[in-house]
C-alpha cells in the first residue's frame, strides 16, 4: 500500500520524464523518510533478537548461525518466487516489457501506470521483507536503508540490472570481496572495495554480468 500510496504522489506527476528526473524524486523521498524515522523514533541503534539470534548449526569446523542460515533461505526462496513471477505470469511479461520500452508498451495496450504502481507496490513489499530478514542480524537505525542501498547497488550494477539472478550473484561477490578486502588490505578497504568493483565493471562491461547487451539503431 504505501509503495503505491509514493507511487501515486512521486512518481506518477513525473512518469515519462527523464529517469534522471524520477531519480532525484525517489532520493528526496528517501531523505524525507529518514528525516520522519528519525524525529519519531530517534538515531539511536536498536538490536531485535528473535529465537534464532543464539542457535548455531555446526558442519565439522564450520560453524553458521541460525539467523544467517533464515537468511539465505528466505532470499533462495524470494528469488525463485520473483523470477517465476516475472518469466511465467502475464502481469510478470507485462512489467518486463514496461521496463524495456514504456511507450511500446502503452501502445500495446499494456496499462503502463496500473503497471508502474503494481511495481512500486512489488518493490515495498520485498523492501520490508528485506529489512524483516536483515534486522536480527544488525543494528537497526534511521540510516540503515541508505546503509544497505549503497552496498546493493555495486551488487546490481555486478549482476546486471533486470536479472535476478544477475542481483543474486552479484550480491555474493561483492560479500567476498567485501570479506577479502577485509582480511588480507589495509584497515578501510573492506568499505572501498565494492566501489572500485563498480568502476572497474562500469568501464568493462557496463551491462553487468548477466545483464542485456542493448544495440540502437540510429
Amino acid at each position: 500500500l504505501f509503495g503505491m500510496v509514493a507511487e501515486r504522489l512521486v512518481v506518477r506527476p513525473i512518469l515519462g520524464y527523464p529517469q534522471f528526473s524520477i531519480i532525484m524524486a525517489t532520493i528526496g523521498l528517501g531523505y524525507f523518510l529518514r528525516s520522519v524515522v528519525g524525529m519519531i523514533w530517534g538515531t539511536d541503534d536498536f538490536k531485535i533478537e528473535t529465537p534464532f539470534s543464539q542457535g548455531v548449526l555446526r558442519i565439522g569446523s564450520l560453524v553458521l548461525a541460525y539467523d544467517k542460515l533464515s537468511v539465505i533461505a528466505a532470499t533462495i526462496i524470494l528469488c525463485a518466487l520473483l523470477y517465476m513471477f516475472f518469466n511465467r505470469t502475464m502481469l510478470g511479461t507485462a512489467m518486463r516489457a514496461s521496463s524495456e520500452n514504456m511507450l511500446a508498451a502503452y501502445y500495446m495496450g499494456i496499462p503502463v501506470k496500473r503497471v508502474v504502481s503494481i511495481v512500486w507496490a512489488i518493490s515495498a513489499a520485498v523492501a520490508t521483507c528485506a529489512g524483516v530478514l536483515l534486522a536480527p542480524i544488525t543494528f537497526i537505525h534511521s540510516n540503515v536503508g541508505l546503509v544497505l542501498g549503497l552496498k546493493a547497488f555495486p551488487a546490481a550494477v555486478l549482476g546486471g540490472f533486470g536479472s535476478i539472478p544477475g542481483a543474486v550473484v552479484g550480491g555474493v561477490l561483492i560479500g567476498v570481496i567485501e570479506s577479502m578486502a577485509g582480511f588480507y588490505l589495509a584497515e578501510g578497504w573492506k568499505d572501498v572495495a565494492p566501489y572500485v568493483v563498480l568502476l572497474v565493471v562500469l568501464l568493462l562491461k557496463p551491462e553487468g554480468l548477466f545483464g542485456l547487451h542493448m544495440r540502437k539503431k540510429v
